[in-house]
């Protein structure tokens, strides 16, 4: 525990303190390397894309290559807060900016109105990208704390998933403290290029 922890201050002065020029430049070619690994198997036949809007400092803003997918016409979702501990994707479509509101913490989701709950009866055909403080090449994340995610891609029905470890290559580590409970990644892709995990 105190290992997390302390990987996780050290983490977040680093995201912090991205220089902006850097960062929007990054932004971009991280942006073109999903979308290439998109373009690779086994992503051709990924209809249902579950996304992030960014809220914290430094983290990667998907917001081209949201865009980038739905003229693909494939199917992009975005996390909202159901609960403490729980979250629901709901669907957006090309105008999903204005779609979002802030939630009970003041981070931007989508609104209940905005679009179709994300209900699968399983994994195929659905990638996941999922945010972190740190990754390594084994599949191996270190998430802020909430578990949000490690207790999404539990559900049975997520089973099948692929799941993709998004993050600035800085935060590739050589190895990162995790528990059982803690859900492995397929890929990661950072603005450097994009790698399937060891695991």
């Amino acid at each position: 525990m105190e290992q997390k922890k302390e990987v996780r201050r050290d983490m977040r002065l680093v995201l912090a303190n991205l220089d902006k020029r850097w960062e929007a430049a990054a932004q971009r070619e991280l942006g073109l390397e999903l979308e290439a690994l998109f373009s690779t198997q086994p992503f051709g036949s990924i209809e249902h894309i579950l996304g992030w809007v960014p809220c914290f400092p430094g983290e990667v803003d998907l917001a081209g290559f949201i865009a980038a997918m739905l003229k693909q016409e494939r199917n992009l979702y975005l996390p909202r807060i159901r609960e403490p501990g729980v979250m629901d994707f709901i669907s957006v479509g090309e105008e999903w900016g204005s779609q979002l509101a802030p939630g009970p913490r003041g981070i931007l989701e989508p609104r209940l109105d905005s679009g179709e709950l994300f209900s699968p009866q399983s994994g195929e055909g659905v990638a996941v990208l999922v945010p972190g403080l740190a990754f390594d090449k084994q599949g191996g994340r270190l998430g802020r704390g909430g578990g949000f995610y490690d207790r999404y891609l539990s559900r049975v029905e997520m089973q099948g998933a692929v799941k993709v470890g998004v993050c600035w290559s800085m935060q590739l580590v050589h190895d990162t403290p995790n528990d059982r409970h803690d859900v492995a990644m397929d890929f990661i892709c950072h603005e450097r290029g994009h790698l399937r995990t060891e695991r």
